[in-house]
C-alpha cells in the first residue's frame, strides 16, 4: 500500500485538473477544479466561480469523491473537506487508504527490454524477448509459431529488482508482415502485480536511465 500511495502522490501536481463529485438529491453533481498545492495529507484546490451554488456540500466535514486526471490514468479517492470555501484556501483531506488508480488510454507505451517466460505445458516452456508493453497488452518476439487465441502462463521479469509480474497471456494478434512478432493480452493478474507494472511503466516513461 505504501508503494501504491507514493505512486499516486507522484501523479498529483499543481495545475492538474480534477473533479469533485457528490450526491445532490437524486443527481450526481460534478465540479471541475484545478489543483493549487499538494501536501502530504491534503490538496488545496482552486474552485470555479459557480461553486457557491453548492456551498452546502463544500463545508467543513463534508464527504466527497475526488477524481484527478493524470497522463497515465485517473486517481480516485474518497475525501472530506477540511477548510471552508469561505476561507482563503479550500482544501480536501486525502484518504490514501481509499485511493485507486484507473489506467487510461493515455498510458505511455514502453519500449520494452524485459524477459518474458512462457509456460504452455511441462514440455513447452519459452524465454522470449519483449519489445513493447502497454496497460492492456504486451508484444514479444519468438521463433515458436504461436497461434491466435493460444493461452499460457507468463512471468514478466522486470529489471532493477522491480519484481516479477505473473499473469495468464492470450495471443490476440499475430503480425502478418513481420515474422515471429506476437501480441498478448493480460488476465489473472493480481492487483498488486498490476500496480507494480503500472509503477514500473511510469518510472520507465519518465526516466531515460531505465
Amino acid at each position: 500500500m505504501f508503494l501504491f500511495y507514493n505512486v499516486c502522490m507522484e501523479l498529483l501536481k499543481p495545475g492538474q485538473k480534477l473533479s469533485i463529485s457528490f450526491q445532490k438529491e437524486d443527481k450526481l453533481v460534478e465540479i471541475m477544479c484545478v489543483i493549487s498545492e499538494v501536501f502530504e495529507d491534503r490538496l488545496v484546490i482552486e474552485l470555479p466561480q459557480y461553486f457557491m451554488r453548492y456551498i452546502e456540500y463544500l463545508d467543513v466535514g463534508c464527504k466527497l469523491t475526488v477524481k484527478v486526471f493524470s497522463k497515465i490514468g485517473t486517481v480516485d479517492f474518497n475525501t472530506i473537506v477540511i477548510s471552508s470555501p469561505l476561507e482563503d484556501d479550500f482544501s480536501v483531506e486525502l484518504d490514501y487508504n481509499a485511493m485507486k488508480l484507473t489506467p487510461s488510454e493515455e498510458m505511455p507505451v514502453v519500449n520494452a527490454v524485459e524477459t518474458l517466460n512462457i509456460t504452455m505445458d511441462e514440455e513447452r516452456m519459452f524465454k522470449v524477448n519483449t519489445f513493447e508493453i502497454a496497460t492492456e497488452y504486451l508484444k514479444f518476439y519468438s521463433d515458436y509459431e504461436f497461434q491466435l487465441n493460444d493461452s499460457f502462463n507468463c512471468e514478466l521479469i522486470l529489471p532493477k529488482n522491480y519484481g516479477i509480474i505473473r499473469f495468464r497471456g492470450t495471443v490476440i494478434y499475430v503480425d502478418p508482415v513481420y515474422d515471429n512478432e506476437f501480441k498478448i493480452s493480460y488476465s489473472n493478474m493480481i492487483e498488486e502485480d498490476r500496480q507494480n507494472l503500472l509503477y514500473y511503466m511510469y518510472l520507465y516513461a519518465n526516466d531515460s536511465s531505465d
